[in-house]
């Protein structure tokens, strides 16, 4: 009979549910063959997205796809909702180093990006930065800071809510009908 007490100390040996070598072949083939990862999303046809790991892991082997195939769906984030095939092919050319250099901004980039710039300042109005002329005006909304919190007020009982969905179960509130 074995010890059971605080003393002993015992070992159990598992699987791991992925084989990390397998993966990291099919990674490795999808660094060397960039269209190894265009056949590989593929065969995902019938796929219904959005689409977690285990779900396109559960298509990919009920379709008999092969082996390096499903490795490098094993590669995959558990955690993303795939929205769609271009999604989840994006995601596997994370681990491509082609890719990666392709997509990656240059130092060159970083240091001085071509963006177009305007002066702001707290105190200007929009209307003198980007007016054609000193006339023109727009009369269709005031002039309104980006950063202005919205408040939207109850007329029965004045109450200020920061959003139409409060305000809404607060009106089903006051007038007794079932908050949803």
């Amino acid at each position: 009979m074995k010890d059971k007490s605080k003393g002993s100390i015992d070992a159990a040996k598992h699987m791991p549910r992925y084989d990390a070598g397998r993966i990291n072949r099919a990674v490795e083939k999808a660094n060397r063959d960039p269209a190894f990862i265009d056949y590989a999303v593929g065969q995902l046809g019938g796929l219904q997205f959005p689409a977690f790991k285990h779900k396109i892991l559960d298509h990919a082997r009920s379709i008999g796809a092969d082996q390096d195939v499903v490795a490098l769906f094993e590669s995959l984030n558990g955690y993303m909702e795939f929205r769609d095939q271009y999604h989840l092919q994006k995601a596997l050319q994370e681990n491509v180093a082609a890719k990666k250099k392709e997509f990656q901004i240059s130092d060159e980039t970083r240091e001085n990006p071509n963006v177009r710039t305007r002066l702001t300042t707290a105190d200007a109005s929009i209307k003198e930065r980007e007016a054609v002329n000193e006339s023109e005006e727009r009369t269709d909304y005031p002039e309104v800071t980006p950063t202005a919190m919205s408040n939207f007020v109850c007329d029965r009982c004045g109450k200020q809510f920061q959003n139409q969905q409060d305000l809404a179960r607060h009106r089903q509130f006051e007038s007794g009908g079932t908050v949803t």
